[in-house]
C-alpha cells in the first residue's frame, strides 16, 4: 500500500487528522447551510461511471466540478474538471466520472445560484466495528470494521487499508482489507478503553480518512477452568445406561463453582431429559466424531434439549435426538439476561420423524411444532450481545436458527440445515458476522430466511453476511435471504419541526415496541431522502438522535417505521432458491458480487408492508444470474435483478431511492427492471445474454439514467416505458379511426416462428410453444392451439385504442374451464380488454384507466365442442361494450368510463389467469382451432357486425 504520511508527520497532525478539518463543506452537513445541499452521494464509483448526488436546491442549471484530492502532501495539484450534468433536478442530479482522471477520493463541487456545497465521494465510510470479544476487542485480538470504499480500484498493492486508533493511546495499524472489511491485530500492551477508530484507503491524503466509529478495547475475563468429568460422577457412555443423572450432577457441581468445564469424555451418552448448563461453564467433548450425546425419544419433549440462560459454552460434541422442540436455547425474551454464549464445532442431528411413524404420528408431531414459530422449534436458539458460533453442523426437524437482538455476534464456517417448513432468522441484530456458512434444505418444504425487524425489535442493522452458500428452498415463498419488518408508528404529514424535536400532524398509532431506534423517513416533499432514527416518543411529539440537514416543512410527507440498514450481502451463492430481497425498509445496503443459478433473482422493494417501507441508497454491483429459469406455484418465471417501489393508498410517491444496478451479468433467461414508482436509479454497465428482455423501466419511476449496457441474444433490448409510452402516443395517432382493419391474421402465410399479418401493417403473431398450422380453417389453413401455446403480438401502443373492434373465428375442442382467445394481458395487470371463453360463454373484461375492473361481464352459454363460432366485441369510448356472436348481439355492458392502457403485447390463445378449474395462479390456454383474426381501432356498427359475419360465411354445409 501507498505511504501515507512518514512519521514525523502524522505524529505532528494527528489533531488535523481525527477531526478532519477538511476546509470544505461535507456531506451531511448542519441545516444552516444556504445553498444546494446534499444527503447522499452513490460511491464507490470508478472513473468512467456514473455518480449520482441526492439532497435539496440542486436545480435547475446546477455546475458540477469535480477535483481528484491529493494522496500527499507534496504531490502536484490535481486540476479541476467541470462535467456535464444529467437528469438535474431539485433533489437530485447525476453526471460521469471523467474518464481521465486517476482512481482516487474526488472533492464534489456543486454550484446553484452562485452558492456552493462540496462533499468528498470514495472516502471511507466505517458503518461499525467488531472485536475478538464480540462488541468489543482485547489487546492481542483482532478487530473488524465493515463501510465501503475501504479498498480503491483492482490493484493488488492495494489490498489494505489503514487503521487510526485514537484513546488511551494513539496508534496506526496496517489492515488486511477488502472494499468492504478490514481487520487488524490488536498490539498485546494496547491499554483498555474507549477509542475512536478511523480509516484511510491510501487515497486523499489528511482528507481521506473515515469519519470515526467507537471501539471498546477490554481485557477478557476467563471463566473458571475446573474440570468436572461426568465419569466421576457415574456416567458409562455405552449408549445403553441413561447417564442423565451423572451429567446433570456434573453440571451442578461446576455451578456450585462458580463455573468451570464439564467434560464428557470419548463415548455415546444416553440422555432423556434437558440439559441446564449454568453460567460460565463449557460443556465440552472429546470431538464431535468422539462424544455423543443421545437423546431418548419423548411424548412430550422438554421445551430445550439443553439451555442456559447467559455465559454458558458448548463444544466438541455431537448431540442426537428423536422427537425435540428446540435443541439448544439460551435466554431469548429477557434480554438483560441473555448473551455471552459459544458454540464451537458442535454437531446436531435432531430428527423428530425418525425410524417408522405412522402418518397420523407424522402429522401430530409437525402440528406441534408450528405451535413454537412458524417454522416450527429452533435448532439453535440465543439472544444477547457476544454471541460466537463456528465451526458447526446443525440439523434439525425445524427452523435451523434463531439469533435474536444480537449485539457483536459472530458465526462462521457452520453447515445449518433448515428442517420441515423450517427457516432461519437473524432478527433485530446490530454488529453481526456472519460468513462462510451453508445453510440448505433438509426438507422438500424447507425454505429460506433471513433479517428482519419481526416480534419486538425497532431496528436491525449492520450485518455482514458474507461467502455463505444457500440452496434448496422450495417451501413457503422460497425466499433465500428476505428482510421483513412491520411495526409502522406514523404515516402522514409534519406540523412542525425544532432542532432534535419533529411534530407530527396527527397523533401515531399506539406503540407495540419500543419506538426507540426506529426510523424517521422524509418520504416525499421538502427535505425528501433524509433519514433520522427515534430516540424519544411523546406523544405526537418526536426525539430525533441529530437535526435534519433541510428542515421539512407542511408539504413534506413523513413515515416512522421499524429501520434496517446497512446490510451487506457479499460473495454469496445461491442455487434453487428463491429471492435474496430487500423486502420493505431497506437504507444503504449492498448486495456485491453474488452468484445466483435457479434462482427468483435479486431485489430492492420499497413498499407498503404492514406500513409503508422505504428501500433508499441500495446498490447491487457485480452480480451474477447464471441461469434464470425460477419455478415456483404452477408457472415458470424468468429471473430479475428488480429496483421496485409499490405503491400503496393513499400514498403514490417514491417508494425506492437512489439505486444503483451496475456491473452485473444476466445469463440464460434473466433480466433487469425498474418497477413502480422509483426516483434516482443508475443502470449501467451490465451485460444480460438470451433472455426475452434486457432492462425494464416502469413509466411510473422518474430520473433514472440507463448506460452502457450491453446485450447478446436478446430479442428486446431496452424497454422503457416512458420513452415508450411517447411513441406508443405518436403511433397510435397513425393508426387511430382507420376505416379497415389495422391487423389481419387468415394463418394462411407462415414465416419461419411467425404468422403475417394479412393488412401488410407488420403486426406478426410470434409463435410461442405449441401452436401449429392446420387445414380446416374457415377458408383455408387455421392456427391449431395445443393448450400450452400461443401468438405474441410484440407492439404496446396500436391496441391501446380508444376504441376498439376485435372479431375471430373459433372452435374449442374443449368448453371448460377459462381459456384466453384475445386479450392485450399477459401478466396481472390493467389492460384495455379481454375476451375469452369461461365454460360455454364468452366473456369480456377491462379495467379502468384509474384502476377498478368494471368493465367485466358474459354473454350467454354459446361455444359449443368443436363447432366453428364466430365472435366480435365492440368497446365505443364513453359509452361501454356489445358482444356479438355469428354476428347478433348477444351481450352488452354501458360504461362511460375510459379504458385502461399499458405496455403488454397482444396476444392469441391465451389469458393471464385461468385453466381448468380457473386458477388465478396459472394462466388460461385456449385448445382448439382459431381464424381468420382481425382488429379495428374504431368501433364497428351492427349493420358492419353482421355483413363481416356474412361477408366471412364458408360454403360449407356444416359450419355456421
Amino acid at each position: 500500500m501507498t505511504r501515507l504520511f512518514n512519521l514525523s508527520d502524522k505524529l505532528a497532525r494527528w489533531a488535523q487528522i481525527a477531526g478532519l478539518a477538511l476546509g470544505i463543506a461535507l456531506l451531511l452537513g448542519n441545516s444552516a447551510m444556504a445553498g444546494p445541499v446534499v444527503f447522499w452521494a452513490s460511491d464507490p464509483v470508478a472513473v468512467g461511471d456514473a455518480a449520482m448526488l441526492l439532497g435539496e436546491g440542486l436545480g435547475p442549471q446546477p455546475v458540477v466540478e469535480i477535483e481528484r484530492l491529493r494522496d500527499d502532501r507534496g504531490a502536484a495539484p490535481e486540476r479541476t474538471q467541470s462535467v456535464e450534468v444529467l437528469q438535474p433536478n431539485a433533489q437530485s442530479l447525476k453526471f460521469v466520472l471523467p474518464s481521465s482522471l486517476k482512481p482516487g477520493v474526488f472533492a464534489v463541487r456543486v454550484v446553484v445560484a452562485g452558492e456552493t456545497t462540496t462533499l468528498l465521494m470514495n472516502r471511507p465510510a466505517a458503518w461499525w466495528a467488531q472485536g475478538d470479544l464480540g462488541t468489543a476487542a482485547s489487546p492481542g485480538g483482532w478487530v473488524r470494521a465493515f463501510g465501503k470504499n475501504f479498498v480503491l480500484g483492482n490493484d493488488p498493492a492495494r489490498r489494505s487499508t489503514t487503521f487510526y486508533l485514537r484513546g488511551p493511546k494513539t496508534l496506526m495499524l496496517r489492515a488486511e482489507a477488502d472494499a468492504f472489511a478490514a481487520k487488524a491485530t490488536l498490539p498485546a500492551d494496547l491499554p483498555v478503553g474507549e477509542y475512536q477508530l478511523q480509516l484511510h484507503n491510501g487515497f486523499g491524503g489528511a482528507d481521506g480518512w473515515s469519519k470515526p466509529v467507537t471501539l471498546t478495547v477490554a481485557q477478557s475475563k476467563p471463566w473458571p477452568q475446573k474440570q468436572f468429568n461426568v465419569r466421576d460422577f457415574g456416567a458409562i457412555g455405552d449408549g445403553k445406561k441413561d447417564d442423565t443423572g451423572a451429567i446433570q450432577a456434573a453440571l451442578a457441581e461446576a455451578e456450585q463453582a462458580g463455573g468451570g468445564v464439564v467434560l464428557l469424555p470419548r463415548g455415546r451418552y444416553r440422555v432423556s431429559d434437558c440439559l441446564t448448563i449454568p453460567r460460565q461453564t463449557v460443556l465440552r467433548g472429546a470431538g464431535r466424531q468422539l462424544t455423543a450425546l443421545c437423546w431418548t425419544d419423548f411424548d412430550n419433549p422438554p421445551e430445550a434439549l439443553v439451555e442456559g440462560t447467559h455465559s454458558f459454552g458448548l463444544e466438541d460434541f455431537t448431540l442426537y435426538a428423536h422427537n425435540h422442540r428446540h435443541v439448544i436455547a439460551g435466554e431469548t425474551q429477557n434480554l438483560d439476561e441473555a448473551g455471552n454464549v459459544f458454540l464451537h464445532r458442535v454437531c446436531v442431528r435432531a430428527d423428530a420423524y425418525r425410524s417408522h411413524l405412522k402418518p397420523e404420528e407424522v402429522d401430530r408431531r409437525f402440528r406441534e411444532s408450528l405451535k413454537l414459530s412458524t417454522g416450527g422449534g429452533d435448532s439453535v436458539r440465543l439472544a444477547g450481545p457476544n454471541v460466537e458460533i463456528t465451526d458447526c453442523d446443525i440439523y434439525g426437524s425445524g427452523r435451523a436458527l434463531f439469533l435474536n437482538h444480537v449485539r457483536g455476534g459472530r458465526v462462521a464456517g457452520c453447515h445449518f440445515y433448515n428442517g420441515r417448513w423450517g427457516w432461519y432468522s437473524l432478527s433485530g441484530n446490530d454488529g453481526l458476522i456472519f460468513e462462510d456458512n451453508s445453510i440448505s434444505g433438509a426438507d422438500l418444504m424447507s425454505t429460506g430466511g433471513g433479517m428482519n425487524c419481526l416480534g419486538s425489535c425497532p431496528f436491525s442493522q449492520n450485518v455482514y453476511y458474507a461467502r455463505n452458500r444457500l440452496s434448496f428452498t422450495h417451501g413457503w415463498d422460497r425466499e433465500a435471504m428476505t428482510s421483513d419488518a412491520g411495526g409502522e408508528l406514523y404515516f402522514g404529514k409534519v406540523a412542525s419541526v425544532d432542532d432534535r424535536t419533529l411534530v407530527l400532524a396527527e397523533q401515531p398509532k399506539p406503540a407495540r415496541r419500543s419506538p426507540v431506534g426506529m426510523g424517521v423517513f422524509l418520504f416525499d416533499g421538502k427535505g425528501a431522502g433524509q433519514y433520522r432514527r427515534v430516540v424519544n416518543v411523546e406523544g405526537n411529539r418526536v426525539e430525533m438522535d441529530r437535526p435534519f440537514t433541510v428542515a421539512p416543512d407542511q408539504t413534506t410527507t413523513v413515515g416512522i417505521t421499524a429501520f434496517q440498514g446497512h446490510y451487506m450481502l457479499i460473495d454469496n451463492t445461491f442455487t434453487d432458491t428463491g429471492a435474496m430481497q430487500f423486502y420493505g425498509t431497506s437504507i444503504e445496503c449492498l448486495v456485491v458480487n453474488n452468484r445466483g443459478t435457479r434462482m427468483k433473482g435479486f431485489a430492492g422493494q420499497g413498499r407498503w408492508y404492514h406500513g409503508f417501507q422505504p428501500s433508499w441508497f441500495c446498490q447491487f454491483l457485480g452480480n451474477q444470474i447464471a441461469e434464470g429459469n425460477y419455478y415456483h406455484w404452477n408457472s415458470a418465471q424468468e429471473a430479475a435483478l428488480e429496483v421496485a417501489g409499490f405503491v400503496h393508498a393513499p400514498y403514490d410517491g417514491p417508494m425506492n431511492r437512489g439505486s444503483v444496478v451496475r456491473g452485473n451479468l444476466l445469463e440464460g433467461n434473466a433480466h433487469i427492471r425498474v418497477v413502480g414508482r422509483c426516483r434516482d436509479v443508475i443502470v449501467e454497465d451490465n451485460r444480460v445474454e438470451n433472455a426475452d428482455q434486457g432492462i425494464f423501466v416502469s413509466g411510473k419511476s422518474n430520473d433514472v439514467l440507463v448506460r452502457n449496457n450491453e446485450f447478446e441474444g436478446v430479442e428486446l433490448e431496452m424497454v422503457n416505458e416512458e420513452a415508450i409510452r411517447l411513441a406508443a402516443i405518436a403511433k397510435l395517432k397513425r393508426f387511430m379511426g382507420r376505416q379497415e382493419p389495422i391487423a389481419i391474421w387468415d394463418f394462411e402465410k407462415l414465416g419461419r416462428d411467425r404468422f403475417v399479418d394479412e393488412s401488410r401493417n407488420g403486426f406478426a403473431a410470434k409463435i410461442e410453444g405449441g401452436v401449429k398450422q392446420v387445414d380446416g380453417g374457415i377458408h383455408g389453413h387455421a392456427a391449431k392451439f395445443d393448450g400450452a401455446g400461443y401468438l405474441r403480438v410484440d407492439d404496446p401502443a396500436v391496441f391501446n385504442a380508444p376504441e376498439m373492434t376485435v372479431s375471430l373465428w373459433v372452435k374449442p375442442e374443449t368448453v371448460s374451464g377459462r381459456r384466453g382467445l384475445v386479450s392485450k394481458r399477459y401478466l396481472g395487470c390493467g389492460c384495455p380488454f379481454v375476451v375469452s371463453q369461461t365454460q360455454g360463454k364468452i366473456h369480456f373484461e377491462a379495467a379502468e384507466a384509474n384502476g377498478p375492473w368494471s368493465f367485466n361481464f358474459d354473454a350467454p352459454s354459446v361455444l359449443e365442442k368443436d363447432e366453428w363460432v364466430h365472435v366480435t366485441a365492440v368497446a365505443a369510448q364513453g359509452q361501454g361494450v356489445v358482444l356479438y356472436v355469428n354476428g347478433q348481439e348477444v351481450a352488452r355492458k354501458e360504461n362511460k368510463a375510459v379504458r385502461a392502457t399499458n405496455y403488454e403485447p397482444l396476444i392469441l390463445g391465451r389469458e393471464a389467469w385461468g385453466g381448468d378449474p380457473p386458477d388465478a395462479k396459472t394462466p388460461g390456454f385456449f385448445v382448439g382451432l382459431m381464424d381468420e383474426v382481425k382488429i379495428w381501432t374504431r368501433a364497428l356498427t351492427a349493420e358492419e357486425v353482421r355483413k363481416e359475419f356474412a361477408d366471412q360465411q364458408p360454403a360449407t354445409a356444416d359450419r355456421p
